[in-house]
């Protein structure tokens, strides 16, 4: 990507994800409070903060999900979250995990993304993944795989490692 973008965590109708986790994968990276590296977006009471300062729970109730975005600008990093999707019929639920520079650049953004279509029982679930460059959809490249597990009976580490040269 181009620019610096905010890292964008938006959970549209969203049951429960938490970020900051320990896994084996990331235990040894710094692990910033949620007060010190983001702002709530939306989303009233539906984003609970743990004792720690860490963890963050995001909920949805019949009006609203909840979303947070970074404070700081990133031009590349390591960024990950621990997510556990709404389990039942979500159809018309989608879960991001995105980052985006579209508040600097509305109409001409870059975009990185995984988001989690909504499920109707007995179908596999799905997940699209994102990537745009250069303020174009027409510079990247939008994937969907069925998942081989069900991200509704557990959290799930999802990362993206975003490098100078490399997004993986």
């Amino acid at each position: 990507m181009a620019v610096s973008a905010y890292i964008l965590m938006l959970m549209v109708l969203l049951y429960s994800v938490v970020c900051g986790s320990s896994s084996s994968s990331n235990e040894n990276l710094p692990i910033i409070s949620f007060d010190e590296g983001y702002t709530q977006l939306f989303g009233d009471d539906n984003l609970l903060l743990h004792k720690d300062g860490k963890l963050v729970h995001l909920t949805l109730n019949e009006r609203t999900g909840s979303g947070f975005v970074s404070q700081d600008l990133y031009l590349h990093g390591f960024f990950s979250a621990s997510i556990k999707l709404p389990a039942d019929y979500t159809a018309g639920v989608v879960v991001a995990f995105y980052m985006s520079n579209g508040d600097m650049f509305e109409k001409n953004h870059d975009e990185i993304d995984f988001e989690f279509l909504g499920n109707i029982r007995g179908k596999d679930w799905r997940i699209q993944t994102n990537i745009y460059g250069n303020g174009s959809t027409a510079v990247g490249r939008e994937e969907r795989y069925n998942l081989w597990f069900d991200p509704s009976d557990d959290f799930h580490q999802y990362t993206i490692l975003w490098t100078h040269s490399q997004i993986m």
